[in-house]
């Protein structure tokens, strides 16, 4: 059951463009019945692989933008960092509420995007540096203030810098793999993992990361990604309110 469970939620991460930390989070605490000081970072164990597996797999059908997502990346670091040190001094309620705003903000951006007919739609989108970074700059603080995966507003500001909503959640598998690595490997000196609980949720999220891309290789790119944009904005705003609802 672990196994399909992990493959599910790898399927569907590898559609969205989240890293799906939260998800295999409430698996460990409510199926696996593990406290969650050991089920957080353990989730972020699970994570990993199933990241790096996604991104391998999103590198081989061209579905990673490494422009974007460097310069995203490279603004990140020093917000997971940052943080990290101003994590102890912020109250929960107020996090929740600011990123909840947030996110809502941007899905709905999202949103607008995805139904707004424009006679320049056919033509690249402007490169905006700035946005990029921003972006990947509260990706970072979520992941190092709230423990977050900061997937949502890293494939929003994809969304928004004119990526297609498929190569904009191949691009943040890449972006959130290196995240994640900077966040488990300062977990690894302080916390304690379920390392048996977690490997059949693992072994089904890497199998459903690696096998979702090469399927949608094969599909009607344009068409797919008519119905996944806006599919996008509603998860992101859903993350949003649910942060304080």
């Amino acid at each position: 059951m672990t196994v399909l469970l992990g493959f599910l939620v790898g399927c569907f991460v590898s559609i969205i463009g989240g890293g799906g930390a939260s998800l295999y989070l409430g698996i460990l605490t409510s199926q696996l019945h593990i406290p969650v000081a050991i089920a957080a970072p353990t989730s972020l164990l699970i994570a990993f692989p199933a990241l790096f597996a996604g991104w391998l797999t999103q590198l081989r059908v061209k579905n990673i933008d490494f422009h974007y997502a460097n310069q995203m990346i490279i603004a990140a670091l020093p917000g997971i960092i940052g943080g990290t040190i101003v994590a102890q001094w912020i109250p929960t309620r107020v996090y929740n509420w600011i990123v909840a705003v947030i996110l809502v903000t941007m899905g709905g951006l999202v949103l607008v995007k995805a139904v707004r007919k424009r006679a320049a739609s056919s033509q690249p989108a402007p490169d905006r540096p700035w946005l990029a970074r921003g972006m990947g700059l509260l990706s970072g603080l979520m992941v190092g203030i709230g423990g977050l995966s900061g997937g949502a507003p890293t494939v929003a500001g994809l969304t928004l810098l004119g990526l297609p909503a498929i190569k904009a959640a191949g691009t943040a598998t890449y972006v959130l793999w290196v995240m994640g690595t900077v966040g488990l490997v300062s977990h690894l000196f302080t916390s304690q993992f379920a390392w048996t609980a977690g490997i059949g949720i693992m072994v089904g999220a890497v199998a459903g990361s690696v096998l979702t891309p090469l399927a949608l290789a094969r599909i009607n790119y344009q068409r797919f990604n008519r119905y996944l944009t806006p599919l996008l904005g509603l998860i992101i705003i859903y993350f949003g309110l649910r942060m304080v609802i």
